[in-house]
């Protein structure tokens, strides 16, 4: 990939976020000094309007940026926070947050959204299962149509994935949560940058698996040549290569977007297509990798096992693929008509 924001993100990315930093941050060290350093460079307001101190860019002109942080399994939501701030500065100048939350400017620190899972109850608000929700400052969730912006220094905190998973179940207390009470709002506002931000990062580790898996199979030997060599492994190989650019394009496709928002029918196929290749991608990486691919020591499973949690968060294959014939059902013409309009933007002439 040629691009300028690509080689500069690349290039930071790999200086700060490395695989000592991820496993430390995996095991609860704090980030404050990753994002500082994240932070610095202003990629977290690359979606704003140059009026409110921001790049003014677009999702086309972004989408290297969130790739290459897919590729590096950045331990933070950097990608959500682009999103989030952009969302909340709209939602500040259509007056559709509630005076005192309108009046707020937009917060310091990491944002991830919790769009599913989220209701009262008796000790007040929670979220389970909430993607970056050990690592990320801020949480905007929505329950019907009421929205909060939380801090997760505020909530109880339980890890709620498997080893390393940066997942978490988080409860508020009924005072935290009526204090950040943003507003009402009658449709769901976080379910495609969810899935838009998980996809594109899907896509990016899945291409660093890909090539830690090609590079592998050309250095290691077996029976005095590469085990890239034999026909089973390159069979397998060619199928992960299928899969990967399939899942790349299909990111990137739902990036094509001129403004900073997403079109939900792209974001509904980019997540569904990044998560069903993430099976067939980790199982050909390990395979090929052999007994090392699991342990601590080596990188691989850095990389594995965040695509396993990207995949079912915000929703996985199955659920986006409901989503996407919902649409098509709903549009009252035939698939390919859905596709070229909908999907490609072509026009009905």
């Amino acid at each position: 990939m040629q691009n300028d924001f690509y080689d500069s993100a690349e290039r930071l990315f790999g200086e700060v976020c490395t695989p000592v930093v991820i496993r430390q941050i995996e095991q609860g060290a704090a980030t404050q000094s990753l994002w500082a350093s994240l932070s610095s460079v202003g990629f977290a307001d690359a979606l704003l309007p140059e009026t409110a101190e921001g790049a003014g860019l677009s999702l086309t002109e972004v989408w290297p940026m969130l790739f290459s942080m897919g590729r590096h399994a950045l331990p933070l939501p950097y990608a959500q926070t682009l999103f989030a701030r952009a969302w909340l500065h709209r939602a500040r100048l259509e007056s559709s947050l509630s005076g005192q939350a309108r009046e707020r400017g937009l917060p310091d620190g990491t944002i991830t959204f919790a769009p599913f899972q989220v209701a009262r109850t008796d000790q007040g608000l929670k979220a389970c299962g909430v993607a970056f929700g050990r690592t990320a400052n801020w949480v905007l969730a929505q329950s019907g149509p009421d929205v909060w912006l939380l801090p997760v220094e505020q909530a109880h905190s339980t890890p709620s994935g498997g080893y390393g998973s940066l997942e978490a179940d988080l409860v508020w207390s009924a005072e935290v949560a009526q204090t950040c009470l943003l507003g009402q709002f009658q449709s769901p506002q976080f379910l495609e940058f969810l899935a838009l931000s998980l996809a594109v990062l899907i896509a990016g580790a899945a291409d660093r698996v890909f090539e830690m898996t090609l590079a592998w199979a050309n250095q290691r030997e077996q029976f005095g040549k590469p085990i890239g060599r034999f026909q089973a492994l390159q069979q397998q190989i060619s199928e992960v290569a299928e899969q990967v650019f399939g899942a790349r394009m299909a990111a990137e496709m739902a990036c094509r977007s001129l403004t900073w928002q997403p079109v939900p029918a792209l974001s509904a196929l980019a997540k569904a297509q990044t998560s069903q290749a993430v099976a067939r991608v980790v199982a050909v990486a390990h395979a090929v990798h052999g007994a090392i691919g699991v342990t601590h020591e080596f990188d691989l499973q850095l990389y594995t096992r965040r695509l396993n949690e990207w995949a079912r968060a915000g929703g996985g294959a199955g659920y986006w693929s409901g989503v996407l014939g919902q649409q098509v059902l709903l549009a009252k013409t035939s698939a390919l008509d859905y596709v070229r309009t909908e999907l490609f933007f072509e026009s009905q002439a």
